[in-house]
């Protein structure tokens, strides 16, 4: 699976995840993919403004800084109502509204709805350790509910768990190694330019003729 499908992939249960906490039981595939689509642009705007920040503030090193994130936070337009900066100079003091609105998102009931229904947050009557629930991020969780064995060998050598040994991969009815084959090839390199002339060679002399192909 390639890069694109494979976070397209991990993002999409946490959009249906948002689904359900708003409300929503159903939706079109095209629905789902466009908001996923959405989602990603969105996490790119916010990575690349903040990467730009830090490469402008501190270019010795770029290296992001909370400062960068919250400036990239006000270039998408994630902190509003918000005040320009001359407008707080003019005020004399720091506009917090914004910063204040989102955290109050992030800690109130609707992002704990959406925790809620991810599995992180135990409803009524669960018996469940929220605190065991709360040092586990979402894909962590996720691995361990579609493992019927709870067991992290399954995911070995992928991007979703840890690096496997490397080891040789033989090629039925091949070289036994990319060095091989390159070799191989580059053996064979000559020969297939020779045959190559031949054949350009072999082709009719009208064929080279100016007038003939004015004609």
């Amino acid at each position: 699976m390639s890069g694109p499908n494979l976070h397209n992939a991990l993002l999409r249960p946490p959009i249906i995840q948002i689904l359900r906490a708003q409300g929503f039981h159903s939706t079109r595939p095209s629905v789902l993919e466009t908001l996923s689509d959405l989602t990603a642009r969105y996490m790119m705007i916010l990575a690349s403004s903040t990467a730009s920040h830090a490469a402008n503030a501190h270019s010795q090193d770029p290296s992001p800084v909370l400062e960068d994130v919250y400036q990239a936070l006000q270039d998408a337009g994630a902190l509003r109502p918000q005040l320009r900066e001359w407008e707080e100079a003019w005020a004399g003091e720091e506009d917090m509204r914004g910063l204040e609105s989102l955290l109050n998102w992030i800690m109130g009931p609707t992002h704990r709805e959406i925790r809620r229904i991810a599995g992180f947050v135990p409803s009524e009557g669960d018996m469940l350790d929220p605190d065991a629930i709360a040092k586990e991020d979402y894909l962590t969780a996720l691995k361990k509910k579609h493992s019927k064995t709870g067991e992290e060998s399954r995911y070995a050598g992928t991007v979703l768990g840890k690096s496997a040994e490397e080891h040789p991969v033989i090629i039925e009815g091949g070289a036994p190694s990319i060095q091989e084959w390159s070799a191989q090839m580059k053996a064979r390199g000559p020969n297939v330019m020779d045959n190559y002339s031949s054949g350009v060679s072999s082709a009719p002399s009208n064929l080279s003729d100016e007038e003939g192909l004015d004609e």
